[in-house]
């Protein structure tokens, strides 16, 4: 299952809010999970501008929140975030992780772009916001592996300097970063949605995902 990251900014004593999806994230163990850095630095964390409180918390398609979160580990030279949730979540279904795959294999991402977010529902009491209702809709991707590709990029948030990448044959759009990219013959998961290559390095832009056989050395999670 994968999961929104969401960000609502607030001001306790006007009772006004404002909020949307940052991104996307995954569990690869119960209390465990994989997200992209620029989805959980450290302006996802800061409220928006005139407003003095924020409240970061996952979020599924069912409308189950997760808001017990913390970042466990940042590694911004793979545009990787780990993060852990305190007290185990029923609601919470880990992925499989693969190393193997190939050039050509069919793959799917899943994730929450902006259009997934329907509708929902808060209410500010006592300095605190409690989300009452939140419905969104999951988007999947189809395509095929193009190519493992080095490359460095240096373009807002994410800077990649001589990594091997995913190059998928489709491009990809805010909302899906950090979310899962799975092996269409085993749902198994192979990389982690990080960006787009930039247009003056293709024009198609078309997605990458970080590899799963590069994330595995940073999963020490005792």
């Amino acid at each position: 299952m994968t999961w929104a990251i969401f960000k609502i900014s607030y001001d306790p004593n006007t009772n006004m809010a404002e909020g949307g999806i940052c991104g996307s994230a995954f569990f690869f163990k119960e209390q465990f999970f994989i997200s992209a850095y620029h989805c959980f630095n450290d302006s996802v964390f800061t409220p928006n501008k005139n407003f003095p409180k924020v409240k970061v918390f996952l979020v599924n398609n069912r409308g189950d929140i997760i808001d017990d979160i913390r970042i466990k580990k940042l590694v911004p030279e793979y545009d990787l975030a780990i993060g852990e949730v305190i007290q185990h979540d029923k609601n919470v279904i880990a992925y499989s992780l693969a190393n193997d795959f190939n050039v050509g294999d069919s793959v799917y991402n899943i994730g929450f772009p902006t259009e997934s977010l329907i509708n929902y529902r808060i209410k500010i009491e006592k300095n605190n916001l409690f989300v009452e209702n939140i419905i969104l809709k999951e988007f999947r991707q189809n395509g095929e592996v193009e190519d493992i590709l080095r490359i460095t990029v240096n373009s807002n948030d994410v800077k990649l300097d001589n990594k091997l990448m995913i190059k998928l044959t489709y491009t990809s759009k805010l909302g899906f970063s950090g979310g899962p990219c799975l092996l269409k013959s085993s749902g198994k998961v192979i990389g982690m949605m990080s960006m787009l290559i930039p247009f003056e390095i293709d024009p198609k832009k078309p997605a990458m995902a970080v590899r799963i056989s590069d994330i595995l050395q940073f999963l020490e999670t005792k």
